[in-house]
């Protein structure tokens, strides 16, 4: 068996130290529940500081392991360590000193993670001597390296919770697609779209006439709209028509709804209302947890024939009132998203069976492929039956792969397409396919890895889980696959020199 190079398990000790596994704990249950419940200063240094702590053994793993990869031969264990510490600490502080870097991580995480914000804030540079702990645990480790050049395989579990927690880290948890701020600068239409109601993390549309739409990417134009909106008196909760002035519209108190005036706001009605029966639904379909959806502010746009009344609803996106008084929710009209129809239908389930369930097969059998390991000699008649069962196991999984899928989302809106699963002896043969998938792949796994089976199994699930649960694609597809990549290693290392699969 090939020993690792001192480098790599050096990365390896350094990444499942004490030290960097308690950093770890510090900065999953900070950035998820500490910053949700308090949100003060310290939380975000103390992110800071657990970041710096985790991230340098990270990046000394992918660099002992890219080394190898291209074959360019492996750095020794005390320049990676140092490489790496100094790679972390130099773009922390790029990042949090200049705004142009942090706008970059924001799009790059955002990318991976999924709505994210990076602020470029000077103070945080205070949490760079935790780099000094960090790099006094990688060269503790890097000592022990030589004298213990075979580890167990903690680091191959420690690797997709550290890419995870450091991916995550700073995702905002709510969804940065609230119409939150409506209003009219200089007869435009300017509609915000941020997590909340602080103005440096809104992105503008605007629209001279309610029906094209812009975006504004140069950062200089956004700021100048921020100045003038802000100049107009951002949104309201209240407004009157010109000229007369008697005809007003007011937010609702709670919920998403605007209530009318004709008298110059003496007197209110509601004017247009979601019904609590269809808020509560649409609520569970767009909503961050802790902001129901509500009626953030009112705006009148005024057109040749009179004027329209639009109203910024949150996750909801738009409605407008036109001319002749009828109210519509018109969602995100620069985009693709469609809003539901009034009177709301409860939508069905995504998929008759979720799809983490059908994907453990496929990531059985991409774990047995890329596992493998070819040697010389005819295959035995087990290796070539557990050939064709893996063989069957894919076939099946693929067509109950594509019959679940059949149901799903479709213009934003969930709908049962023709021939899609639905009925109750449907489904139970979807059930059918996937549990023969499932024993045809553990039969041919049992002949083709006899003493690693458990470990491809564990794999399997872990990935199908990581997919089914972990959100957006991009994060779950990057955490997936650094389990996949631990997942052939530990395969690889505990099989036995007679027990090559797919030989």
């Amino acid at each position: 068996m090939v020993q690792p190079h001192p480098a790599t398990t050096a990365a390896r000790d350094w990444l499942t130290h004490p030290v960097t596994c308690v950093a770890l704990v510090v900065l999953v249950v900070n950035d998820h529940l500490l910053k949700a419940a308090l949100g003060t200063w310290w939380t975000g240094k103390l992110s800071d500081v657990a970041w710096l702590v985790v991230v340098p053994p990270l990046v000394a793993v992918a660099v002992s392991g890219l080394a190898r990869v291209v074959d360019a031969g492996e750095p020794s264990a005390a320049r990676c360590a140092w490489t790496s510490t100094a790679l972390v600490g130099v773009v922390f502080a790029v990042v949090k000193t200049t705004s142009p870097a942090a706008h970059l991580a924001s799009s790059v995480l955002g990318a991976v993670a999924g709505p994210s914000r990076v602020l470029a804030d000077p103070t945080d540079l205070l949490a760079l001597p935790a780099l000094a702990l960090a790099w006094h645990v990688g060269r503790v480790t890097r000592t022990r390296a030589r004298r213990r050049p075979r580890r167990e395989l903690r680091w191959l579990v420690v690797l997709p919770l550290v890419v995870l927690a450091t991916a995550a880290t700073s995702s905002i948890s709510d969804p940065p697609d609230g119409a939150m701020q409506v209003g009219v600068v200089d007869g435009v239409l300017v509609v915000g779209m941020a997590t909340d109601l602080d103005l440096t993390t809104t992105s503008w549309y605007v629209s001279e006439d309610g029906e094209e739409w812009r975006y504004l990417r140069e950062q200089w134009t956004a700021d100048a709209t921020t100045d003038a909106f802000v100049a107009a008196g951002g949104s309201l909760g209240t407004t009157c028509a010109a000229p007369t002035g008697s005809e007003c519209y007011q937010v609702a108190a709670e919920g998403v709804g605007v209530s009318r005036s004709a008298d110059g706001g003496d007197t209110w009605e509601v004017d247009w209302a979601v019904p609590p029966d269809v808020l509560r639904a649409l609520a569970t379909r767009y909503d961050p947890d802790g902001q129901p959806l509500r009626t953030h502010g009112v705006a009148i746009l005024p057109t040749q024939d009179g004027y329209r009344v639009y109203a910024a609803n949150g996750g909801d996106g738009l409605a407008v009132r036109d001319e002749h008084g009828t109210w519509t929710r018109i969602g995100f009209p620069w985009g693709a998203d469609d809003v539901e129809p009034l009177p709301l239908v409860p939508p069905p389930d995504a998929h008759p069976l979720p799809v983490g369930a059908t994907l453990v097969v496929p990531a059985t059998l991409a774990l047995l492929v890329l596992s493998r390991r070819r040697r010389r000699g005819r295959a035995s008649s087990a290796v070539w039956t557990g050939r064709c069962l893996a063989a069957a196991a894919g076939v099946l999984a693929v067509i109950a792969l594509r019959t679940n899928l059949r149901w799903g989302p479709i213009g934003g809106q969930w709908v049962q397409v023709d021939g899609a699963p639905g009925a109750f002896e449907e489904v139970l043969v979807l059930a059918a396919l996937v549990v023969s998938s499932t024993v045809l792949a553990a039969v041919g796994v049992g002949l083709l890895r006899r003493r690693a089976g458990w470990l491809v199994a564990a794999g399997a699930v872990g990935v199908a889980t990581v997919l089914e649960l972990v959100s957006p694609p991009p994060l779950a597809a990057l955490t997936a696959a650094t389990l996949l990549a631990a997942g052939v290693a530990a395969v690889r290392r505990a099989s036995r020199p007679g027990e090559l699969p797919l030989e």
